[in-house]
């Protein structure tokens, strides 16, 4: 069974989920608003999926726009099937 790997970004308000967005995609990044996944908590029921390789760069964009750390969490996830496993993501 194929396996994806990809990078979910939980982020605590939508208007910043919709700020978040339009920064990533000024910088050209393959990214998208999803519903939040099931699986993690966010007072915000949307997040933002993208590559992981992507990562550094999307923390990069954040802190350089001077988005607060406490209310954004990056995580991994592993899906296979329909099974989805995810982690905090550790830079």
């Amino acid at each position: 069974m194929k396996s994806e790997n990809y990078l979910i970004l939980t982020i605590d308000s939508t208007h910043l989920v919709m700020k978040v967005e339009k920064l990533l995609l000024d910088h050209s990044l393959d990214i998208r608003v999803i519903p939040l996944p099931g699986e993690l908590k966010a007072s915000c029921g949307l997040s933002i999926k993208g590559n992981i390789e992507d990562a550094k760069s999307i923390l990069n964009i954040l802190k350089s726009n001077e988005i607060k750390d406490n209310l954004y969490q990056f995580y991994s996830c592993e899906k296979t099937g329909f099974k989805k496993k995810f982690n905090a993501f550790i830079f």
